[in-house]
């Protein structure tokens, strides 16, 4: 099992510059854990205790509103999460749910605080993950402002697509379990909305949405709609 971790691990870009020697040490102070598709893995307001990064899997990280739900990003393999709490020692910015079975590794965030003190590469590597954090939440918030719910959508899809999607033929295929609330919570808008605009998408060959998968038949189709949206 350690083995397993170490190589998971030596795969994610925050660790993947540390020699092997070091990453014996950072296995030493990680524990590997499974998780059930749906399973919350913390919640808004928890204390904070550990810091933890993708092995395998795919988890959706969610603010839970007064209204609705909102969910900021998907992360998978080679990322990490829990890193405000672990370096502020705060209560948990944001919820986080796996979307598939995922297993993750756990590490307390005063043994990761004192692991940054020695590695301070990390610790910069770090601090690129935070500003790309900011950097998505200030474009959500300029896509709620200057997009409308299809344009924020096909935006949305054309992501998952460039980060997940494999091309099929002339298709692009996106296997993520993402349901019509969880794709409203990733683009501030309701299920219904959601769902008239992929049924739109597929009476005119755009976007096929299934229980398990986005398959993208017109990819320019989708950026004429962000295009167009404003």
């Amino acid at each position: 099992m350690a083995t397993d971790v170490k190589k998971l691990l030596a795969r994610s870009w925050i660790f993947n510059d540390l020699s092997s020697g070091e990453l014996d040490g950072l296995v030493l102070l990680t524990s590997a854990r499974g998780y059930a598709a749906k399973a919350t893995i913390v919640r808004k307001g928890d204390t904070c205790t550990r810091l933890f990064a993708v092995l395998r899997g795919r988890l959706k990280v969610v603010t839970p509103g007064i209204d609705a739900n909102a969910a900021f990003n998907i992360i998978g393999p080679g990322e990490v999460f829990g890193e405000i709490a672990a370096l502020d020692g705060q209560r948990r910015s944001a919820t986080v749910k796996a979307l598939e079975p995922c297993q993750l590794a756990i590490i307390d965030h005063r043994d990761f605080s004192a692991f940054l003190d020695k590695h301070p590469e990390v610790s910069r590597k770090l601090l690129a993950v935070l500003a790309r954090r900011v950097r998505l939440l200030s474009e959500r918030v300029e896509d709620r402002a200057f997009l409308d719910t299809g344009g924020r959508l096909a935006k949305c899809v054309l992501g998952l697509a460039d980060r997940y999607g494999r091309k099929k033929g002339d298709d692009v295929r996106v296997e993520l379990r993402l349901s019509q609330r969880d794709l409203g919570e990733l683009v501030d808008a309701s299920r219904e909305s959601v769902n008239k605009l992929l049924r739109a998408w597929q009476r005119d060959g755009t976007v096929t949405h299934t229980a398990d998968a986005i398959i993208v038949h017109d990819r320019d189709q989708l950026v004429e709609r962000v295009r167009t949206s404003s």
